[in-house]
């Protein structure tokens, strides 16, 4: 059969390895990118390649599979958006421990407050954003009215303070 007389079933047949092979590279899953392919064959209507040649008929499946994938993507990034990967680590059951082990942490943790209670107020606010909140430098910056590498600054010198208060006790 001449390339120029193909029909839009033989391009897709020839081309079908290739186009799910595309499709995974932007889906990043084998399974789906089969499925968009599909999806996309489905989409050419028999008509479509009529007067055309099998590389404009290729082209189209192409961008349909690309059209496809993309939504794909979009719609699981909706349906993912506001989930956290992993839940926080105190809504995880914790091992209680030991009573020593209980003891020892209340000590640790009672160490730190201290030393995070003796930093000058624009520290102690910086590492609560950053440690306990979660904000970036940025926003901290903003928020404090200083620059970003003043508040990588005053977290750091910080953080530094509370360790050594804490090896401190644990000695």
């Amino acid at each position: 059969m001449a390339a120029e007389t193909k029909s839009h079933l033989e391009v897709f047949l020839e081309n079908r390895t290739a186009l799910v092979s595309y499709a995974a590279r932007l889906l990043g899953s084998r399974d789906q990118a089969e499925d968009i392919v599909q999806d996309a064959f489905l989409r050419l209507k028999p008509e479509d390649g009529v007067g055309y040649a099998p590389r404009q008929i290729l082209a189209y499946l192409y961008s349909i599979v690309r059209n496809l994938a993309f939504d794909q993507l979009k719609r699981r990034n909706v349906e993912t958006r506001g989930r956290e990967v992993d839940p926080p680590f105190w809504i995880l059951p914790q091992d209680p421990g030991s009573p020593e082990e209980t003891v020892l942490f209340a000590d640790q943790a009672r160490v730190a407050r201290e030393a995070l209670e003796g930093l000058a107020p624009d520290a102690r606010r910086a590492i609560e954003l950053y440690r306990i909140e979660g904000w970036t430098l940025e926003a901290i910056a903003g928020e404090l009215g200083i620059s970003v590498a003043t508040a990588h600054r005053l977290i750091r010198s910080g953080m530094v303070k509370i360790a050594l208060s804490m090896d401190r006790a644990s000695h």
